[in-house]
């Protein structure tokens, strides 16, 4: 059983090859798979470089955002700072006039 239908196979696999080759040159179908193949390959690296690019650039404005981000802390860190010392110097300023005043 496993004979015939492996020679079936074969005898299909022969004939339809035989008219194919009648039907459509062999070397313009290789041509023609060869060219869609390079096709594809050069869409395929220039997706990948697009993409590549993409992400480099998508990173930087990450860098850029965090960058940002740590200078704005930073400036509100320093105004805290000198809100604070600014508070405790009028408070100082107010607590020495009152105990003046109370000395008097």
């Amino acid at each position: 059983m496993k004979k015939i239908t492996l020679l079936a196979l074969l005898t299909a696999a022969t004939l339809t090859t035989a008219s194919a080759d009648s039907m459509f040159p062999m070397g313009d179908m290789m041509t023609d798979m060869t060219d869609a193949m390079k096709d594809m390959k050069t869409e395929m690296t220039d997706s990948m470089k697009d993409m590549k690019d993409d992400m480099k650039d998508g990173m930087d404005d990450m860098k850029d955002s965090a960058t940002d981000i740590k200078d704005s802390a930073s400036d509100i860190k320093d105004d805290a700072t000198d809100a604070a010392k600014s508070d405790a110097k009028e408070v100082k300023e107010t607590a020495v006039t009152k105990s003046e005043d109370v000395a008097k």
